[in-house]
């Protein structure tokens, strides 16, 4: 009894001695990684990780073509949208999703599914899809090691959810619709205390929009801000745009005007050949 007691508490002691032992840590054969890109007004998060060919041949082989694939290794990869988009013809709201394809020599589909937790693909359930849009790959010219999945071709409502690997590139387009969002915000914000005057007026200008109201606003913020260089700038380029550009001139030389008393000599030399664009533009002197 006494053995069998002291042979109990030396096992004890052996393997409290491993649990003390340093951790070890070594590195992963697929790293995992998490990408938040910025898009449209708000962002596509993406989280999957990255498998290598490490000598082997990925599609059709690593890969096998005709089946499920997880889009990456390990667990599920997930695709989160911070607000609706469109992928195919297909409206996808706000939210996370697990990004699933079955790759082909030919074409490729990829599958968003409502089941995010599942590891691979062992347990995927067709029924949880939430949309199959169909994508062409291309052959890359070399061939890439290590497996990305990237947002590229980012306009302010396009972009490309792209994969690569070995030789092959597929993209899948996402679209949205940022002006419904941005056109609400600022007609709630204009009525507020705290009015997003340039801002407004700087996206009424880059979207090719009616500038009556942006001009409007920019005589209220002159208004409230005499002083500023700023107003006048934005003025004139508004102005030029809409072929005014007896007043462009008159805004832009006021503009020049009140960079006399400017003690920052960034701001100033910005605003001075800013401001000289659009006497330019406009047919006056630079």
């Amino acid at each position: 009894m006494k053995h069998t007691f002291a042979l109990l508490a030396t096992g004890l002691l052996l393997a409290s001695a491993a649990q003390a032992q340093t951790k070890l840590t070594v590195p992963p054969l697929s790293p995992a990684t998490h990408i938040r890109q910025d898009f449209s007004t708000s962002f596509i998060d993406l989280t999957y990780s990255r498998p290598s060919l490490r000598g082997r041949e990925a599609f059709g082989k690593l890969v096998p073509n005709g089946t499920v694939w997880r889009t990456g290794a390990n667990t599920v990869t997930k695709v989160r949208f911070g607000e609706e988009v469109k992928i195919g013809d297909q409206a996808v709201p706000a939210g996370a999703y697990a990004l699933l394809a079955i790759p082909d020599a030919k074409e490729w589909t990829f599958i968003l599914n409502r089941d995010t937790a599942q590891w691979g693909t062992y347990a995927y359930k067709p029924d949880l899809d939430v949309l199959r849009v169909k994508a062409k790959p291309t052959k890359l010219a070399a061939p890439q090691e290590t497996m990305s999945l990237t947002v590229e071709n980012i306009r302010p409502a396009s972009a490309d959810l792209v994969v690569s690997w070995d030789r092959t590139q597929v993209a899948l387009p996402i679209t949205a619709d940022p002006d419904r969002i941005v056109m609400a915000q600022i007609q709630e914000a204009m009525k507020g205390e705290k009015k997003p005057y340039m801002m407004a007026v700087q996206y009424y200008y880059n979207a090719g929009k009616d500038l009556t109201p942006a001009l409007g606003w920019l005589s209220e913020y002159i208004a409230a801000n005499p002083a500023r260089c700023d107003g006048y700038y934005w003025r004139g380029k508004l102005l030029q745009k809409q072929g005014n550009n007896k007043d462009a001139i008159a805004a832009a030389n006021k503009s020049l005007e009140l960079l006399s008393d400017q003690k920052n000599a960034v701001v100033k030399a910005e605003y001075t050949r800013l401001n000289q664009a659009v006497l330019a533009a406009a047919g006056g002197k630079k």
